[in-house]
């Protein structure tokens, strides 16, 4: 008994003693009396932080909003020489995010749009007429988005060596950074292991080294300013979201849209971060000037305050620029950032900040002014703000003229369905799918279910909304009524199987409180399937994990249920139900291209010799199967618009892409996740193994997935890769694809940041990291 005890005693006293440390850390005094100004503290959102004011409110001067960067014990003590020196002549206010400062940083969901919404609601709070808003690295991006909130009270923008353009890290954060996210979120682990990582050495080290031109700038006060910050009580959350990916601000899509005089401030020596960079900032920006300093780095306002503050008072004291002479009673609707919400398939942005009431309504009447159609089929997902959505589309396009079926909550899947199944002239389906919870959006087509794409129509119907013209309002309003498609829905997808075939599965299915928790109960009480449900109840805010399964963070839920539950396998659905991916009775993922070739198997054994799509994207193994079992494949570009119009073009049967999106042409060639489960629960049926020992001898190849890289020059770029592999066999169906018998590679550019896309397979798991590693650095150089 004692020698069992002793270990259980030994690591509950370590336990304790790693607790009882990090619990002294957090106790360290906070040496907030350095910032000088005058304090004022403001309640946000019920957590208590504060505000820094120097200067008179009264002053003559455009009054300034200081904006702290982001990272492990950040606050606004970085301004402590810069806004004195501003203040002279006016008013400014350095402010502490939430999660700095005062608070304890509370275990709270933290955001790129959380910090924003701060920074918008500082304006109100500080500010009463017009303002400028200067900021560093993120605090400089988050001011950048906050201007295009607030654009009626600011009219310049300072960004002092911002973070880059796709936000807090380069491209797609990968499962490491996520899972060192959620170490550092796990109590006593993630306490222990942020604590080491922010020690005073560490943090010495860094100022030293890349924050400061001089080391001598790391005086032991900055240190013990930053340490005490860096451990109050949950600082570690501030710091898994950032690791994680959670902040990532998406500057490149903003800048564009930037209608006020941006000012980039950059250090000579900042190595990590070369002046360079800021060279993109003015690139993308409309009217944009950019000053560098030496002997500074990525904090040029603490090593060259002085000069820093002369060039910001030179800037703010300019009368030119775009946005000094706004007129003040310019159309809200003029006024609305038409382009930037409307994305390459569909509408989506932040309600009702990007997507308001106002604006949904002018694109009801633009849509019908623009499709002519007579009918529109409209169906909304569980987000909060779908119902008020609804009411102001709905009430554009009945003014348009066009009569109006609202189906209410409904999956994507389904809204396709009713356009096409009961000849509806258009169909809009009010959703944000996968994004988070403060978006919504609008994903629209013709008769048929025929997709609408920024060059099919969301473009003419951009347009429309940003001049004004809206169509004429009819003489006879259209009609608004009800129907129940839900039913005629379970029915349809379930033609697409012999229900009787299907094995009586035990399947645990993760609706991640999106729409599939409506659709599947409809679906399955027609099968002897055992479903063990994981977060049916619809909930918009998503409280248990996003509704994003491409993402493996967010099946950790389904693995385990399927694990623990002994279930033959599970599948989850993102949150407008249209995409659907699948886990193995082993817990194991099974990708998109995998279900593409068992969805093309099911399909070839009802049409043999039929055309089936995939993506470039996708595995060779699919193509393979899709020979093997006496189809015809078809390779395509990436993109669900010109997918389907591929597949109506050709007659083509199935479509299938690694992202989860699945098109069937006796679906109107639209997708569905639920046809595709069918599908694979018929082709489980038929094997006479597990759902793993079934995949298996499909799934023989190792894939890197898509890893992005900020590039300055995509087309020289794509020039080297091409050069260095010359003797590949090479093709241009979608970017770059370059290919060898045991091995490919698919680099693509992004269509809206300057960002290269790169996807490897190999036979073998070292041939794919070793070409994966090559083909990065060949990138990144």
């Amino acid at each position: 008994m004692k020698k069992v005890l002793r270990p259980l005693l030994a690591g509950a006293g370590l336990a304790g003693g790693l607790a009882a440390a990090n619990r002294a850390l957090q106790n360290a005094p906070l040496p907030t009396n350095a910032l000088g100004g005058t304090r004022r503290r403001w309640t946000w959102r019920g957590h208590e932080i504060f505000a820094n004011e120097y200067g008179a409110p009264a002053g003559a001067e455009l009054p300034i909003l200081l904006v702290h960067g982001i990272a492990p014990g950040g606050s606004s003590f970085e301004y402590r020489h810069l806004a004195p020196l501003l203040a002279r002549g006016r008013h400014v206010v350095a402010f502490d995010f939430l999660g700095c400062g005062l608070s304890d940083m509370p275990n709270v969901a933290y955001s790129a749009e959380l910090f924003v919404d701060q920074i918008v609601d500082a304006i109100a709070e500080f500010f009463e007429g017009p303002v400028a808003i200067a900021g560093s690295s993120l605090g400089a991006a988050y001011g950048i988005r906050a201007a295009l909130r607030a654009q009626d009270r600011v009219e310049r923008i300072v960004a002092i060596c911002p973070a880059d353009l796709s936000g807090t890290l380069a491209g797609d954060p990968g499962l490491a950074r996520r899972s060192a996210a959620g170490i550092m979120r796990a109590p006593l682990a993630g306490e222990t292991v942020f604590n080491g990582l922010a020690s005073k050495a560490s943090l010495r080290w860094q100022l030293a080294h890349r924050a400061y031109a001089s080391a001598a700038s790391a005086t032991q006060d900055v240190v013990d300013h930053y340490y005490a910050l860096a451990h109050r009580p949950g600082a570690r959350f501030v710091s898994a979201s950032f690791v994680g990916g959670a902040l990532d601000a998406d500057v490149a899509r903003d800048l564009p849209f930037l209608d006020v005089p941006l000012l980039v401030l950059w250090g000579d020596d900042a190595k990590a971060r070369p002046p360079e960079d800021g060279g993109e900032f003015v690139r993308l920006a409309r009217d944009a000037r950019m000053q560098t300093f030496a002997n500074a780095r990525l904090l040029p306002h603490e090593e060259a305050a002085d000069a820093v503050a002369a060039s910001i008072d030179t800037f703010l004291a300019r009368g030119d620029g775009v946005a000094t002479n706004r007129k003040a009673d310019a159309s809200p609707m003029a006024m609305i950032r038409v382009p930037d919400i409307f994305k390459s398939y569909d509408v989506r942005g932040i309600y009702p900040a990007e997507l308001s009431d106002e604006l949904a309504y002018g694109i009801g009447r633009a849509f019908v002014a623009e499709t002519k159609a007579a009918s529109v089929v409209v169906g909304r997902d569980m987000r909060p703000s779908g119902e008020t959505l609804f009411r102001a589309f709905a009430r554009g396009a009945t003014e348009a003229g066009a009569d109006v079926t609202d189906v209410g909550l409904v999956s994507t899947d389904a809204l396709y369905f009713a356009v096409g199944k009961f000849d509806y002239g258009a169909g809009v389906m009010i959703t944000a799918s996968h994004n988070p919870a403060d978006y919504n959006g609008l994903k629209m087509t013709r008769a048929k279910a025929a997709a609408i794409s920024l060059d099919t129509g969301l473009g003419a119907i951009r347009d429309r909304i940003a001049r004004g013209d809206l169509g004429t309002i009819a003489a006879t309003p259209g009609t608004i009524s009800q129907r129940n498609v839900l039913e005629d829905f379970a029915a349809h997808c379930l033609r697409f199987v012999e229900p009787k075939n299907i094995k009586p599965f035990k399947i645990a299915i993760d609706a991640g409180n999106g729409m599939a928790g409506l659709t599947v109960p409809h679906v399955f009480r027609h099968l002897g399937c055992e479903v063990v449900p994981l977060f049916f109840d619809l909930d918009g805010t998503f409280p248990n994990h996003p509704a994003s399964p491409i993402e493996p963070e967010n099946m950790i839920d389904l693995q385990r249920a399927v694990v623990e539950g002994e279930c033959n396998l599970g599948a989850a659905f993102d949150g407008d139900a249209d995409r659907m991916f699948i886990v193995d009775e082993k817990g194991g993922l099974v990708g998109g291209d995998m279900v593409t070739a068992l969805v093309a198997i099911n399909t070839l054994r009802r049409y043999p010799g039929a055309k089936i799509l995939y993506n470039l994207i996708c595995s060779r193994s699919v193509p393979e199967q899709i020979l093997k079992h006496g189809g015809i494949p078809v390779r395509s570009q990436v993109g669900h618009s010109l997918i389907k119009q591929t597949m109506r073009d050709e007659d083509i049967v199935f479509g299938g892409e690694h992202s989860g999106h699945f098109y069937f042409r006796d679906n109107w060639f639209a997708d569905s996740g639920m046809i595709a489960l069918l599908q694979c629960l018929e082709v489980f049926s038929g094997a006479s193994g597990t759902v793993s020992e079934t995949i298996a001898p499909i799934d023989t190849r190792f894939r890197s997935g898509e890893i992005n890289s900020r590039v300055h020059d995509i087309p020289k770029k794509l020039g080297e890769l091409q050069a260095h592999y010359a003797d590949a066999s090479i093709d241009h169906l979608d970017g770059v694809t370059i290919q060898y018998p045991d091995w490919w590679m698919n680099v693509r550019a992004s269509n809206t940041e300057p960002l290269l896309r790169l996807n490897v397979e190999g036979d073998t798991k070292e041939v794919m990291e070793r070409h994966r590693d090559e083909a990065l650095a060949l990138i990144r150089s």
